[in-house]
């Protein structure tokens, strides 16, 4: 007997988690695995923002860690990537994943803005900000 095939859901270019959370396979786990490597990223450089690969499965995205630094010589602040990370085993992947060209979304997340949506999903009954009662 054949199996249906289901055809993949695509991944804006421009997509970040929080716009994904809908049709993730598991969305706590997956951001909370996510938040993990963040946390560790931050402990080793004192900085953390992530990005989905545009180009994986919608279900549970492939993911770019990353921090932002100043260079000593120029002064500029300058994004540096720390590991990818497989969305479906949250494995470290090899660096030719950080290289592929037109992987990662533009748009990033940094370790507040995750830390606040894996809170939404946790207790998506509390409010957004104590201060909304309008």
């Amino acid at each position: 007997m054949a199996t249906k095939r289901v055809p993949p859901t695509p991944i804006a270019a421009d997509a970040t988690i929080a716009d994904m959370v809908e049709v993730l396979d598991k969305p706590v786990e997956y951001v909370r695995r996510v938040l993990e490597r963040l946390e560790r990223c931050k402990r080793a450089f004192g900085d953390a923002q992530v990005r989905i690969a545009v180009r994986s499965r919608a279900e549970c995205p492939n993911y770019l860690i990353e921090y932002v630094r100043e260079d000593p010589k120029t002064r500029q602040l300058v994004t540096r990537q720390d590991a990818a990370y497989s969305g479906s085993t949250h494995r470290e992947l090899g660096p030719h994943h950080i290289e592929a060209a037109g992987m990662w979304s533009p748009e990033e997340m940094n370790i507040t803005a995750v830390s606040a949506l894996i809170g939404r999903l946790r207790n998506p009954r509390a409010p957004s900000r104590p201060d909304s009662e309008d």
